[in-house]
């Protein structure tokens, strides 16, 4: 066998042994080897190659085509393979059965190096005119379509030359195509292939064979493991549609038609095909079509219900004018289009009852107005001093409010287009308007007006700060509401970066300065808001900072408010970077004032107070760099040290010293403090210190560097907890919550050691006096805290931690017995708080054992539980057909939740997992319980809360429909 291809017998075996089609890659060897020669080999196929029996030609073909495609690329030379180009051009005139190997060969020798494309040219002409494309199978009408594909790519300057002899055949080739795989590819090569070919006078015939298919009305069969969907081809259609601009007016005609029809993904489809055709066809090609184009888009961008043709619609809407703006100084059809959307909108807004009804026509001119400088200018002139009027009617004050609003939006596309002198007289009206507003006390008002002022402020003259001055330092003096004095300071804080020397004069050193502070405590805090957000700015920093440390620095009466106010506008990153902490702090030195204030202030403060401190020096020390945190260290870790021997409530400030530093920061003192750290957080008498013991463990296990300082700082921790009375029961629960905060620490720094304190919190799980503190600790380990262990703090966060849990977790109390019911809630609390933060992707995979342990959740009254529970439920129900065989226990579970007096919330899910089942599983399965549910859900459709009814009207609505006349049942 090994030796045949070198006799004439190799026709013999090809006819008579499928053994040889195996013995190919010899072949090949002998052939790269050069102990034989390819064209010997056909030569010794003579006999099968001409055979006059179809089957044995084809048997011929596939053999000669397998050796062909198992050749190195470049091993046939250019004589070679013009050679056997012309031998498979002849067998395209054979029987149809040989023609899928020809092809298959082929594509095989254009693939070769050697190969050039000017060997095609008989290849194609014989392949347009003796193929039928459409009578072969999918796959060799597939490759068929990669032959002119591969030849564009080998060589497109050829291409190009075949120009309408290329373009006619492609046309004939893919007409009456229906494999949605097949098309999909044709769809992605098309539009390259009409862009490069000149396609000449068969552009309608191209354009004719494509649009056949539009709108694709197509759904894959739900057996198909890859299926192409309606959505593929009808994106993949839509470039196509529009490559070239000759195809404009066909393309714009059709498109019309069908957004005029009542199909919804007509409609969809031509609003895409309009967004597409604007990147190619010219701005000419739309005028004549403008009009009737903008009153379908009109129609459909008020649709009531569906927001997806609406947002289409807008799409549409904006490349269409942008389009035409192009022309806008050489054709009139760019005025007329932005003429008629703005009588269109105009009149609605003046016709509008209410918010939603003046909302809808002010976003179709928004939108207008976003497509392009030209229109931006158009509408801004005109719905600028219209809106004004329109306010000063005092239709209603929500539509004066959403007046203000759009005015906003309006400005803000203003500045994007950078066209402010051109409408530069009717935009400086919107801050006149915006005093207007604010002048009326009321709340709703107030806030309105400030926020436009906030988003107009570069155009705010000054002969218009003092009226707004004054009104906003009263509110930030006297306004008893929250919200109000919030957006006070906010717009403050705005001008005065405009305005700096005015509001330093009148608010810093008039109104508000700090030496004639009140000792009206409510005046005195809102003031110190106010000032300290001012601080953030430049030009404020020096002279506002330095008064308040002097404050700070003498101790008197009201300090605390003064760090309360320094702390909570320095927590606010979009006043406070980081940088401007640091410069803070460098400049004016900022954490000693603070020390000496908490020093003098712990032995008879109040905590609540004193927390402020805690945070401002922890925030301050986070934002500087490790050099600057390491001398503060050594100033004043030593001093902290001894007075916590006094009192154990100086190590808050230990930890706020401790906590924030960077992960290469590391001194001598640090196992004294770790030492002190273990001995607070279990013998301390006040929670808060004990949590604070833990939390500076946490943070100094998961930031220490890898190595040996790691190594030293777990073992000296080991040690420590090793020395515990095991005896003490009163420190068990203590020892079990620093179990969870050093998991905590381990498992975010991606370090398998928290595996070993994980099975401590695990084990003493099934013991009925410490589950509860079990339960606690795993809800310490998936929670995340904004103040510990966060990046904000420089810790370590491990990407994957959560589903590290889950999985550590689930191995653990796989490993449990039968649990007393003492500790069943506990144990099923501790797997909620696992559930709540592991991705739901992860749970798939833990299915059964999910699906169990939601179900006996369902029958506690913990709150907590149920309502991690219920979301769970929601996204099995969902996503695994397991709860279907649970039906009979989960549904009158569901149903008692829905009387849960204890929490909205409960009922609500409960409710909406309900709808879900009804929603989800077959007719056949639900059909047994559908009377029952409707009668329990009865009594919901009374409940006293609205969100409750609403969602027992959903519920109820979709289990009535179970088993309804034209329902599907398969569902």
């Amino acid at each position: 066998m090994e030796s045949v291809w070198f006799k004439p017998e190799l026709s013999d075996a090809i006819m008579q042994n499928d053994e040889i089609f195996e013995s190919t890659t010899s072949i090949v060897t002998d052939i790269v080897a050069e102990h034989i020669d390819l064209s010997h080999i056909i030569e010794n196929m003579g006999a099968v190659l001409t055979h006059k029996e179809t089957e044995k030609r084809c048997r011929g073909m596939k053999f000669y085509t397998k050796i062909l495609r198992e050749l190195p690329k470049s091993i046939l030379s250019e004589t070679q393979i013009q050679f056997i180009s012309t031998f498979y051009i002849g067998r395209l005139n054979d029987h149809h059965s040989i023609i899928p190997s020809v092809i298959e060969g082929y594509l095989a020798l254009i693939d070769m190096n050697n190969y050039k494309a000017n060997n095609s040219a008989n290849f194609l002409a014989t392949l347009f005119r003796e193929v039928s494309c459409q009578s072969q199978l999918r796959q060799d009408r597939y490759n068929i379509y990669l032959v002119i594909q591969k030849l564009m790519e080998k060589d497109i300057d050829y291409c190009k030359q075949l120009g309408p002899d290329l373009v006619c055949g492609m046309v004939s080739i893919m007409d009456g195509e229906r494999d949605p795989r097949n098309l999909i590819f044709l769809f992605n090569f098309l539009p390259k292939f009409i862009k490069t070919i000149p396609i000449g006078h068969l552009t309608e015939e191209m354009f004719d064979v494509i649009s056949c298919y539009y709108p694709i009305d197509f759904h894959p069969s739900p057996d198909d493991p890859a299926a192409v969907t309606r959505d593929d081809l009808a994106k993949a259609l839509c470039p196509c549609l529009c490559a070239i601009p000759e195809f404009g007016e066909q393309c714009l005609i059709m498109l019309m038609e069908k957004l005029d029809s009542s199909l919804r993904l007509a409609k969809l489809d031509s609003l895409a095909l309009l967004v597409e055709s604007c990147k190619t066809f010219k701005s000419e090609t739309y005028c004549p079509f403008s009009k009737a184009l903008w009153s379908s888009i009109n129609r459909d961008i008020n649709h009531k219900t569906d927001d997806e043709i609406k947002m289409a619609s807008h799409e549409a809407l904006s490349a269409l004018v942008a389009k035409l703006a192009l022309i806008a100084n050489t054709d009139q059809s760019f005025e007329n289009l932005v003429k008629s959307i703005l009588i269109a909108n105009q009149t609605a807004i003046a016709e509008a009852k209410t918010v939603a009804q003046f909302v809808q026509p002010t976003k179709v001119l928004l939108t207008t107005a976003n497509a392009s400088k030209e229109s931006c200018v158009v509408i801004t002139r005109c719905m600028v001093p219209a809106t004004i009027s329109y306010y000063e009617f005092k239709t209603s004050p929500k539509l004066q409010i959403a007046s203000l609003d759009f005015l906003g939006d309006l400005y803000d596309i203003v500045k994007h287009w950078d066209v402010l002198e051109l409408v530069k007289a009717q935009v400086n009206e919107i801050p006149k308007l915006c005093l207007t507003t604010v002048s009326n006390p009321a709340k709703d008002f107030q806030i309105a007006g400030f926020k436009t002022l906030i988003r107009v402020k570069d155009i705010l003259r000054s002969d218009l700060i003092l009226p707004f001055v004054e009104i906003l330092t009263h509110n930030a003096q006297h306004s008893q509401d929250t919200d109000v004095l919030s957006i006070s300071v906010e717009t403050i804080h705005a001008i005065a970066k405009k305005y700096p020397e005015l509001i330093m004069n009148l608010v810093v050193r008039g109104n508000c300065q700090i030496s004639n502070l009140t000792q009206d405590k409510v005046a005195l805090q809102k003031r110190l808001h106010l000032l300290t957000n001012l601080a953030s700015i430049d030009d404020f920093t020096k002279v506002i900072i330095e008064d308040i440390l002097r404050l700070i620095s003498t101790f008197e009466k009201g300090t605390n408010l003064v760090v309360e106010a320094l702390s909570d506008s320095l927590s606010i990153a979009s006043f406070y970077t980081s940088e401007k902490v640091m410069q803070i702090e460098s400049d004016h030195g900022l954490i000693e004032p603070v020390l000496a204030w908490l020093y003098k202030e712990i032995p008879s403060g109040n905590q609540d107070t004193l927390a402020h401190g805690y945070t401002l020096v922890s925030n301050t020390i986070s934002s500087l760099p490790a050099e600057k945190q390491q001398n503060i260290l050594s100033q004043h870790t030593q001093k902290v040290l001894d007075n916590c021997q006094v009192n154990d409530v100086y190590f808050l400030v230990l930890e706020s010293l401790y906590s924030p530093l960077h992960q290469n920061v590391y001194t001598s003192k640090f196992e004294e403090v770790l030492i002190l750290s273990i001995k607070v957080a279990l013998n301390s008498q006040k929670e808060l210190v004990r949590t604070k013991g833990c939390v500076l463990i946490a943070h100094m296990l998961n930031k220490v560097e890898h190595g040996q300082k790691f190594e030293l700082l777990y073992e000296l921790l080991k040690n420590q907890l090793s020395e515990c009375s095991k005896h003490d029961e009163s420190l068990c629960p203590r020892l079990i919550q620093m179990y969870g905060w050093i998991t905590k620490a381990l498992i975010l720094r991606g370090s398998d050691m928290y595996l070993f304190w994980l099975q401590k919190i695990v084990g003493i799980m099934p013991n009925t006096s410490y589950s509860k503190y079990s339960a606690e600790a795993i809800r310490i380990i998936m929670t995340e805290f904004s103040d510990y262990l966060s990046p904000k703090l420089h810790c370590r966060i491990s990407l994957l931690y959560r589903q590290r849990m889950f999985l550590s977790f689930s191995l653990l109390v796989d490993k449990f017995g039968a649990l007393s019911p003492d500790v069943k809630e506990d144990y099923l609390l501790s797997w909620a708080y696992v559930l709540d933060k592991t991705p739901k992707t992860v749970l798939s995979s833990e299915g059964v054992k999910i699906t169990s342990i939601v179900v006996d959740s369902l029958e506690y009254q913990n709150e907590e539980l149920l309502i991690v529970s219920l979301n769970t439920l929601s996204h099995l129900i969902k996503s695994q057909p397991l709860i279907s065989c649970s039906l009979q226990t989960v549904l009158p579970r569901l149903i008692n939740l829905t009387k849960y007096t204890k929490s909205m919330d409960v009922r609500i899910k409960s409710l909406e997992c309900l709808y879900d089942i009804a929603n989800t599983f077959r007719t056949s399965l639900l059909l047994p319980f559908k009377q029952d549910v409707l009668l329990d859900l009865a009594p919901s459709l009374d409940d006293k809360k609205r969100l409750v009814r609403n969602a027992a009207v959903r519920a109820r609505t979709r289990w009535f429909l179970v088993g309804a006349p034209g329902e599907d049942k398969a569902n």
